[in-house]
């Protein structure tokens, strides 16, 4: 009896891992897939703070004021994603950096005047 529920028992262990293996053969790309993306969206969210400083540092002595300025740097931020082929950040997510970026900005030029 022992024998007969081991035998059996090892067989269910056999056919759950088997039908694992079938499953995630077939369904591997998609996987991958999403993995990628995954990825690319970390990348995006932890190189933003650096692009939009870059831009407000670009855009710092141009001719706009206020909110153009910040308009020309979301427009100029998508297009750095878009060109490089990489998921867009949300508007949220966009006017935050910039705004993060502006107040570095002005944070750092104070302390060099002083």
């Amino acid at each position: 009896m022992d024998n007969i529920l081991l035998n059996v028992s090892a067989a269910v262990v056999a056919l759950v891992v088997s039908y694992f293996v079938f499953w995630y053969r077939n369904h591997k790309n998609e996987i991958d897939s999403k993995r990628a993306k995954g990825d690319a969206l970390a990348f995006v969210v932890d190189t933003l703070g650096q692009v939009a400083t870059n831009i407000v540092y670009d855009l710092k002595d141009s001719s706009e004021k206020g909110a153009e300025k910040k308009k020309q740097a979301k427009i100029k931020i998508k297009n750095f994603y878009a060109d490089a082929n990489l998921p867009v950040p949300s508007d949220a997510q966009l006017s935050g950096a910039i705004e993060n970026a502006v107040t570095l900005m002005k944070l750092s030029e104070g302390e060099k005047h002083e």
